[in-house]
C-alpha cells in the first residue's frame, strides 16, 4: 500500500514539475517576443491563458499514463495545486489583490484542462506481424 501512494505521489509531483517547467520555458519565451513586437493586453492575457493550459495538459499527460487508474482525481490534483500555487506567486508577488471568485475561476479553469488528459484511452497495441 505504501508502495503505491510513492509510487501516486512521485507522478504527481513528476506532473507538477513539468506543468511548472513549461510555464517557465513559455513565459520566457513570451518576455522575449514582448521586447520585440508590441502584444496588446487583451493578446497577452490570452498567451497567459494558453500557456497554462498547455501546462496543465502536457503535466498531466506526462505524470499519467493514459487509460490509468485514477487518472480524473489524480489530473485535477495536478491541475489544482498547479493553479492554486501560481495564483498565490501571482498575488505575493504584487500582480493584484486576492479574488476569490478568480480564485475558483483559475481552479475550474484547470481543473478542466487536468481531466483532459487523464481519461484518454490508452493506445491500442499494434496485432503482431505472422
Amino acid at each position: 500500500m505504501a508502495r503505491n501512494r510513492k509510487g501516486a505521489l512521485k507522478s504527481l509531483l513528476l506532473g507538477i514539475l513539468t506543468a511548472a517547467l513549461i510555464t517557465i520555458a513559455a513565459m520566457l519565451l513570451t518576455s522575449v517576443a514582448l521586447v520585440y513586437l508590441r502584444f496588446s493586453d487583451r493578446l497577452l492575457t490570452l498567451i497567459n491563458q494558453l500557456v497554462k493550459l498547455a501546462s496543465i495538459v502536457l503535466g498531466v499527460c506526462v505524470a499519467l499514463p493514459r487509460g490509468g487508474e485514477r487518472g480524473l482525481a489524480n489530473g485535477v490534483a495536478i491541475a489544482l495545486f498547479y493553479m492554486a500555487s501560481g495564483y498565490a506567486l501571482y498575488v505575493l508577488l504584487g500582480g493584484g489583490r486576492f479574488s476569490a471568485s478568480g480564485m475558483l475561476g483559475e481552479m475550474m479553469l484547470g481543473a478542466a484542462a487536468g481531466a483532459v488528459c487523464a481519461n484518454l484511452r490508452p493506445r491500442a497495441r499494434r496485432a503482431k506481424a505472422a
